[in-house]
């Protein structure tokens, strides 16, 4: 029903009488037409059943009398059937047909063919003269004529003689008709005032109480929950009235209670929200706590603002997938989260739980959500997260080994790489195994006092230099780190230790301290003693030949300031040496002077003094000298080429010394490198041995591990071949020559030509024809470590790309090597050149770290420079700068 026709759609007060009295004017009208439809077979059936009636008591009459009985007497009969109401036609015709009476008396005596020929209304009695007669019952004949409103009765007597009768029907039709017209009247009277008595008993007992009920409910609509209807009774409208006053009192409680959750809503963080499915998705509903990040509910339920337009740009895509797939599965319930913009322009992070309501037919209906502010929850997870991650690589470090144990059972309960590696044991040994095994006298009673001294809560830390036994049998030196890690009540929980392998820097130190007993005694040997100052820290260190030179006691020190180094002098040569000191912070290069020690220090000697001032890179000052003993010579003057002569041997020898110094500080090197080399073999020879001999039988961690052993040594060979290779070109003498750059260009390329191939690199050369004085050598491995690398740090995935060019500027030779690699942050540019620097995982790049360090020596020691250029995913190009 469209809403026009229920806004025009009467009461029941006024249409429910109505409705009743026609109900009652129909029932009275079905009544009369069905009155009407069985008037004329209930007229005839009464009217032929009274002329049957009378007929039958007429035959009785007429047996009693004599058949011969006078004519008088039979018209007399004749003329008593006139009395009988709407009687037409009545006569007697005897077998002979003739008619003996008649209910006109003209035509008695008359032939009845003849009468019948003259009255065709009469005609239909000729079928009955002839013929038995039989009726229902009794041999007398009622019947109606065909289509017409008259009754037929027809008599036989034993004498053969028949009475005819012709009733019209009309005028009982007529009565009949006129008596059902008065009871439908009366009918009809009698039911509207029974509908109007119902009608006035409808409104009082049920219109007027329904139309409080409707005005009370009407209130209920408009939120007017404390009216009540009143209605009392056990009718349905009372019933219905209770229970509406019953369900205004729980609507109002529920108001209440509605009323005070809105408040605990817009009081909590909690921001629920809710859309309807209609065009646009509107929302409906939205608290007002939604005031949090800076908005009004009316902007966003009005539209003025939209709710997508506030979700962060890089959350859209992924928060409509994630819906989409939520859709898909059917899910009613499911949680979100993303960023939601703020009034002020900042984001706040979102935990969004929706929930779907769906109608009967399963389509969405509305969409509900409660959104709760997890910012801070965000921020600390994320903190977390990194903290975790920034542990995470501390303590995976490649250069210091970490581990957890147990205070108690001394057992290891983490380690990382790093320390499997110092102690030269797999992980699972380690953690399988008390630290107390690994570790011989003394160290482990000094290790154990430490640890209890821990325990019993004196302290928190300690630090040793401890002794470990390697899994290949070795001892190998370590500085050991321990920190406790309590709970709550103070109880030592764990052991965090941090382990550096110190062995080969005692074995460097070793060597400094006899490189250093070398040094000093060759400046003994040679009356040469060193110092220096730094004039920031107010800083003086001197050799052990100085305080012999100057004659002044080790215990005291060097002099503390220029006016105590001053008097340790000559007067005589006090305040020329003063100036002399003076003019060294402004001159450059080294200077030199010449004077004698004071004579309260011993005997007179001369000395030849070497001054050289240098700028630190904090812009201090810092002096740097050598003090060399010339007493020989002044006191030889007169046999000067004698003192010469003694004085060139003795510098001789002291060079030889020197030589001989540096030649076992060589050979110091490559006996370390042949000691680390050495083991270094053995391990990949047996580990080689082992992979062959007993590959099969292995599992797949063992098989690992031995690919890992084989990996490291070939590493550490590869590291020391790079420390050698770096040691060498430090050490080695440079051959200046002219060459070809183009040909040398060639030549190293021609070396990587394998490589070159397997990784389908391109290659583009633009060297023109240049001549260079430079060492060959030198330049080659600078131009292989260049290609190598941009080979290397080639883009995952795509072939290399080389470029190598070369051209002149002024009075230099520039030449590069280009690549479209990984290439590098900037601010890492000084440090790529340092030796064992690397700015990628060795997983992900191979590598030593001592390539490019080993150019940069290289470049240094031609006189020229290396710098380079690039950007991180855009390649690099690194330049070589050589003088003309």
């Amino acid at each position: 029903m469209s809403p026009r026709a229920d806004r025009w759609t009467p009461p029941g007060r006024w249409w429910l009488p109505v409705l009743f009295g026609l109900f009652a004017l129909a029932a009275t009208g079905v009544n009369y037409l069905s009155g009407l439809r069985d008037l004329g077979t209930q007229v005839e059936q009464a009217e032929s059943r009274r002329l049957f009636e009378r007929l039958v008591m007429e035959q009785t009459r007429m047996r009693l009398q004599n058949p011969d009985t006078p004519q008088p007497l039979v018209q007399q009969v004749i003329d008593g059937l006139a009395r009988y109401q709407g009687l037409a036609e009545a006569m007697l015709v005897r077998a002979d047909g003739m008619v003996i009476a008649a209910l006109e008396r003209k035509d008695a005596g008359r032939p009845f063919e003849a009468l019948l020929n003259e009255r065709p209304e009469l005609a239909h009695l000729r079928e009955f003269a002839q013929g038995p007669v039989s009726g229902p019952t009794l041999p007398v004949l009622v019947q109606r004529r065909a289509g017409t409103d008259e009754l037929v009765g027809v008599v036989p007597y034993p004498t053969g003689s028949r009475l005819f009768t012709v009733v019209d029907l009309g005028v009982p039709l007529a009565q009949r008709h006129a008596q059902l017209r008065h009871e439908v009247l009366r009918e009809s009277l009698l039911m509207l005032v029974v509908v109007a008595a119902l009608a006035v008993l409808l409104h009082l007992l049920w219109f007027r109480r329904a139309q409080r009920l409707s005005a009370t409910l009407a209130a209920f609509g408009e939120g007017r929950l404390d009216h009540r209807t009143g209605l009392r009774g056990q009718d349905e409208l009372g019933q219905i009235g209770a229970e509406a006053d019953r369900m205004a009192e729980r609507l109002q409680q529920q108001q209440q209670q509605l009323r005070q959750l809105h408040a605990l809503v817009d009081r909590s963080p909690a921001v629920v929200i809710e859309w309807a499915n209609r065009p646009g998705w509107p929302m409906t509903y939205l608290s007002r706590n939604v005031a949090q990040w800076g908005y009004a509910p009316e902007e966003l339920l009005n539209g003025a603002i939209d709710w997508d337009d506030l979700v962060h740009p890089d959350d859209v895509a992924q928060m409509n997938a994630e819906i989409a797939a939520h859709w898909a599965a059917g899910r009613n319930e499911y949680r979100q989260e993303y960023r939601l913009r703020r009034a002020d322009g900042g984001y706040a992070w979102i935990d969004d739980r929706t929930s779907i309501a769906r109608r009967a037919d399963g389509d969405i209906d509305s969409i509900s959500g409660i959104l709760l502010d997890i910012t801070a929850q965000k921020q600390a997870q994320f903190a977390l997260r990194e903290q975790s991650e920034v542990q995470r690589l501390f303590y995976d470090l490649p250069f210091i080994g970490m581990g957890i144990s147990s205070p108690g059972s001394k057992q290891w309960l983490q380690v990382n790489d790093r320390l499997c590696e110092i102690l030269g044991y797999t992980r699972e040994h380690l953690i399988n195994t008390p630290w107390t095994a690994f570790t011989p006298q003394p160290d482990l009673d000094r290790n154990l006092e430490l640890l209890q001294a821990m325990m019993d809560g004196k302290t928190d830390h300690y630090m040793m230099q401890k002794r470990f036994v390697r899994g290949d049998g070795r001892l190998v030196h370590t500085l050991l780190d321990v920190r406790a890690v309590r709970a709550a009540d103070g109880s030592l929980q764990r052991l965090f230790a941090t382990v550096q392998d110190i062995t080969e820097a005692l074995q460097s130190s070793e060597a400094l301290r006899e490189q250093k007993a070398l040094l000093e005694q060759a400046e003994g040997l040679a009356g040469l003693g060193s110092w220096q100052y730094d004039a920031g820290q107010r800083l003086v260190l001197w050799s052990n030949q100085m305080f012999r030179n100057i004659g002044r006691d080790p215990a005291l020190g060097p002099p503390a300031t220029l006016p105590d180094y001053l008097d340790c002098l000559h007067p005589g040569d006090r305040e020329r040496i003063a100036d002399f000191m003076r003019s060294a912070g402004s001159g450059g290069g080294v200077m030199h002077t010449e004077f004698r020690r004071h004579p309260d220090l011993g005997p007179e000697r001369w000395f030849r003094a070497s001054l050289e001032h240098h700028r630190t890179p904090e812009g201090g000052s810092r002096y740097s000298g050598t003090l060399l003993d010339i007493t020989a010579l002044k006191r030889a003057q007169i046999a000067l080429q004698q003192t010469n002569a003694e004085l060139e041997r003795r510098v001789a020898e002291r060079t030889e010394q020197l030589s001989v110094a540096n030649r076992e500080l060589e050979a110091f090197t490559y006996t370390v490198s042949h000691d680390l080399k050495a083991p270094l073999r053995g391990i990949d020879g047996y580990s080689q041995l082992l992979e062959e001999e007993y590959g099969p039988t292995l599992d797949d961690d063992a098989r690992g591990f031995i690919v890992r052993i084989r990996r490291g040594v070939g590493q550490m060979s590869a590291l020391i071949n790079d420390l050698l290779a770096y040691s060498r070109m430090e050490r080695r003498t440079l051959d200046p020559q002219t060459m070809n750059l183009h040909a040398t260009v060639a030549r190293v390329l021609d070396e990587f030509g394998a490589d070159l191939e397997r990784s389908g690199a391109r290659v583009a050369v633009n060297v023109p024809e240049i001549s260079l004085m430079t060492d060959r050598e030198g330049l080659a491995v600078v131009l292989r470590n260049l290609v190598g690398n941009a080979l290397k740090f080639a883009q995952p995935g795509q072939p290399p790309q080389v470029e190598v060019g070369a051209r002149r500027e002024g009075d230099r030779h520039l030449v590069w090597v280009r690549d479209q690699g990984v290439g590098f942050d900037m601010k890492y540019h000084d440090r790529i050149f340092g030796i064992f620097q690397r700015l990628q995982r060795a997983e992900d790049y191979p590598g030593t770290g001592v390539g490019l360090a080993l150019v940069a020596k290289a470049m240094q020691r031609m006189g020229g420079r290396v710098w380079a250029e690039s950007e991180p995913g855009q390649g690099a190009t690194f330049f070589l700068e050589f003088p003309s």
